[in-house]
């Protein structure tokens, strides 16, 4: 099976934007998992543990927040699995971002500074 597809979750509340991500991450040849709030998005960690190979996570969103799937998923490997998460949001508060290090994300893009070549460069770091 190391032939196997792999799969990339990103939760992002605007479904304008989870639809272009996940058409880039199609594009690049990964299959996308989508999730409009940081509910679904724990749901379908949960519901495929060890099959999911990264994580595209914004921060702001309704009913959980980023930080909060991000503390929940990094604090409880056993039940949500094991894999980088990389936080992409349009915050660039220092301490937002510092937070988000220390919980345990990988890595930390702005929205408004990336483009489709930085996204696949960043990939490629976690999973090429």
């Amino acid at each position: 099976m190391a032939d196997q597809v792999r799969k990339i979750l990103i939760v992002e509340d605007e479904a304008p934007l989870l639809d272009s991500y996940a058409e880039l991450v199609q594009a690049a040849g990964f299959t996308p998992l989508k999730a409009l709030d940081g509910y679904q998005g724990l749901d379908i960690l949960a519901n495929n543990v060890g099959q999911i190979d990264l994580v595209l996570l914004d921060l702001m969103m309704p009913g959980v927040d980023g930080l909060e799937v991000l503390k929940t998923v990094k604090g409880n490997e056993e039940k949500y699995g094991t894999m980088p998460i990389i936080i992409l949001t349009n915050m660039t508060s220092e301490s937002v971002v510092k937070e988000a290090f220390n919980i345990g994300a990988s890595s930390y893009l702005v929205k408004t500074d990336l483009d489709y070549e930085g996204l696949m460069k960043e990939l490629d770091k976690f999973l090429g």
